[in-house]
Order: C-alpha cells, then structure tokens, then sequence
C-alpha cells in the first residue's frame, strides 16, 4: 500500500510566488517539465518563430526564464590549445570518442524575451579546462536557477556564481575539479531549495551533496555521497511537513533540507548503479527514476517513496527490468509516467503508481535520436530530436501524434515552456516559438 503522506514539489524559487509563466530553472516550476501554457502545436523557420538568436559558444544549458528576460549560459573557445597530458584522466574509449581541449570563456547571457535581443553578456571565468568533453556535450552543460531576485549558475569545475538579474556578480565559489568518468563532460544543474542552493557533486573524486546559503555563497552543510559519476540534477520535494532532497547516482539518496542527514537510499552497494545521466521526477506520493547505467543499457525504472522510513527499510515500492531512460529524464503527465528508452525515439507509458504499462513501447514518428527530456503543456508532450526534429503529442483522448515540425538547427538541450511560448536552444540559436498573427 502506498503511504498516505501529503507529498509535493517544493518550489523551486524562494519568491513569494513563481509567476505562471516562468521557466525557473532546470524542468520547469516544478523541476517537472509540465507547464501551464498552450504552445504552437506548428512551425518551421517561416511559421510561429517570433525571434531566432544566434548564441556563441557552445553551451547544453536550458533557458530559464523570468519576467521579460531568458537566461542562459555557454562556453566560447577562445582558439588556445590545451598543451601537455590531462589530469585524472579516465578514458576507456576510442580517441575520436574525445574533443580537443581548448581555453573557454564562460558567459552567462539574457536575451529580451519580446525580441530576442542581447541585453547583457557577462563573461565570469576564462580556463583552460582540465578534462575534455564528449563531442556531443560542453562546457555548459548545468541549467541555471533564478528566485526572481538573483540568477544562479554553475559551471561545475570552473565555478558557481550568483548574479542579479542585471548581470552583476553577487557571490563565487570555487569547488574544485570534478574528474568525470570516460570525460563524458559534467552535466548536474544547481536548484533552490527555500534559502539554500543546493549541488549535485558525483564525479570520481571524493563525491558529495552541498548546500550553500543563497545569499553569501557560505556552505551551510556537506555531505559525502558514494563515489562514482552521474549527472542527475537533484529532486527537491516537501514529504509532511519536511523538506527532503533526492539524488540519484551509484544509488538513490534522500537527503533532509536542513541538515543535509541522509533518510533513506536504494541502490546496490557497489558502483553498479552508477553513470545515471536522466533525473529523477515526483508523482504524488513517488519518487520515480533510473534504476541506474549509462544512456542505452537496460537497468530498469523504480519508484521510491519521499517518506522518511529509516535507513535500515527497503524503500522499493515498484520496478521494472525492461527499457529505460538515457539521457531524456522522464516525466509524469496528466496520470500517466513517460519515458524514452535509451535515447530513442521508442516512447513507453507507465501507471506511476504501479508500474503497469498504460502505453508503448511505440516509435515516435520521425524522431528517433533524443539527449533533449520531453515537456509537457496544454494537453501535449513536445520531444525534441537531435536532428532538428520536434514531435508534438496529444495525451487526450488518446496518445498520439499530430505535428512533426522541422529547424534548421539541431536540438540536445531540453526545451523550455513559458506560458505559450515555447524556447528551443539548438546548437547555434535559440528559438522563440510563439503563434504569430
């Protein structure tokens, strides 16, 4: 039987209210990927786009958006040539898997949500990286969060920075360097848990979870977690009248907000449940994510319980042992838990609370290659392929296809929904897809 707690997302955002048409940060107000708004359901380069930014550098960041501004962060090689032998480097896979390694700069930007112009271009940090990134990633990779007041961004090993919203930089801390495995590049987003800024730091080096006051940049607690890499962004969930941070990686960890004291985990023991890449998501009274493994490998889904049972229960309510998600988190909508096998095309739907299959497998369309997590709003799933490609669901009366629109950029960076608007960064612009008069 499941638990009767009252189980739901806390905000995101410390403001007195998260305005219904923002893209606080990592998927969205709830970090569900779900909003309130009805997007185009159509569009190409001459249909619904409002505005089409070019943006330098390269950067897998989500837009975050808030008032009449969108954020976003990337990465501009500056053409100096790593020189010498990386440090802590792990790689396994063939030398074409891996990029060369230049200086970056490291820009954080706000573009005019009306037009798409460049309002301000703040340049916090020029390195030379330590390790390289798989050609498919960057150097931006983290999402950044805004409470409305101040704009949180990190860079991982170069850095953690708090801005206003005018582009001024309030605070920086400096973590260290993350050793990834296989130099698959780092990917974890930062999130707000009321007045704490909360990260995700799995790499394999000495692993932990860190709180850090939102407002000074001053830790406020540190807890080690197992080593090994993943590159979750953490789940931020009020369980009664607790406060309870989730994190997946060599194993799923809840974690209590104010203490940063571990609850429960699930996992096994060794390494085995590491190199989880998509996050986990809340329905109602679960926890639901990857039972662990790199993006393509069969490990299963689970579903976890928020509540505090003590470290010595078996939190497990259900699994699966089939398909699941690679680098696409999956996300719950309208009753029903969507997912993309691997990072296919191939799209499965499950009862949350059960695990039973509601939908799938089926194969999308024209979509068949995803790194980008699906979104949800009016009544639509939107999944975003690597090769340019948007295919738009309707969930009711039944699931299926009714639009496959075309850009002429590609698209791995997750798409953000702000009333109905709909932003898609691709490799070289960022859209703004609105209807159009």
């Amino acid at each position: 039987m499941l638990p009767t707690l009252l189980l739901s997302l806390l905000p995101q955002t410390s403001a007195s209210a998260t305005p219904g048409d923002a893209w606080p940060g990592w998927r969205g107000p709830n970090a569900g990927g779900v909003a309130q708004g009805s997007p185009p359901l159509t569009w190409s380069e001459k249909e619904n786009v409002r505005w089409k930014t070019p943006i330098p550098g390269k950067g897998l960041s989500c837009p975050v958006i808030w008032g009449e501004r969108v954020f976003l962060t990337s990465a501009v090689p500056t053409g100096k040539a790593f020189e010498g032998t990386p440090a802590g480097t792990t790689r396994r896979s063939p030398p074409e898997v891996y990029a060369p390694i230049e200086e970056q700069e490291f820009v954080v930007l706000a573009l005019e949500r009306k037009s798409g112009a460049v309002q301000w271009k703040k340049s916090v940090l020029t390195a030379m990286p330590h390790q390289t990134t798989h050609p498919d990633g960057s150097y931006a990779s983290p999402t950044p969060v805004t409470d409305g007041t101040h704009l949180f961004v990190s860079f991982g090993s170069y850095g953690v920075y708090a801005l206003t919203l005018a582009g001024e930089v309030v605070w920086q801390k400096d973590l260290g360097d993350l050793l990834i495995e296989e130099e698959f590049g780092e990917g974890s987003s930062p999130v707000l848990a009321g007045e704490l800024l909360v990260l995700n730091w799995d790499h394999e080096g000495d692993s932990f979870l860190l709180a850090l006051d939102k407002a000074t940049g001053a830790e406020r607690w540190r807890t080690p977690r197992p080593k090994g890499t993943s590159w979750t962004t953490p789940l931020v969930v009020r369980a009664g009248d607790a406060l309870e941070i989730v994190v997946a990686g060599v194993r799923t960890i809840a974690y209590d907000a104010a203490s940063g004291r571990e609850l429960w985990s699930y996992g096994p023991a060794d390494k085995g449940g590491g190199m989880l890449m998509s996050s986990p998501v809340q329905s109602d009274e679960l926890v639901l994510c990857s039972g662990g493994g790199r993006a393509g490998e069969v490990r299963g889904l689970v579903a976890l319980p928020a509540a505090d049972a003590g470290p010595d229960a078996e939190p497990l309510l259900w699994s699966t042992r089939t398909a699941a998600p690679g680098i696409p988190s999956p996300i719950v909508y309208e009753g029903v838990l969507y997912f993309l096998e691997g990072n296919s095309g191939i799209l499965d739907g499950l009862d949350p609370t059960s695990g039973e299959r509601r939908y799938g497998p089926e194969r999308l369309k024209e979509v068949a290659d995803v790194y980008a997590s699906p979104v949800a709003a009016g009544g639509h799933l939107y999944v975003a392929g690597r090769e340019g490609k948007v295919e738009v669901l309707a969930t009711r009366p039944k699931l299926e296809t009714v639009a496959v629109n075309t850009l002429e950029d590609g698209f791995d960076s997750s798409p953000a929904i702000a009333g109905d608007e709909l932003f898609l960064r691709g490799r070289a612009s960022l859209y703004c897809i609105a209807k159009q008069p």
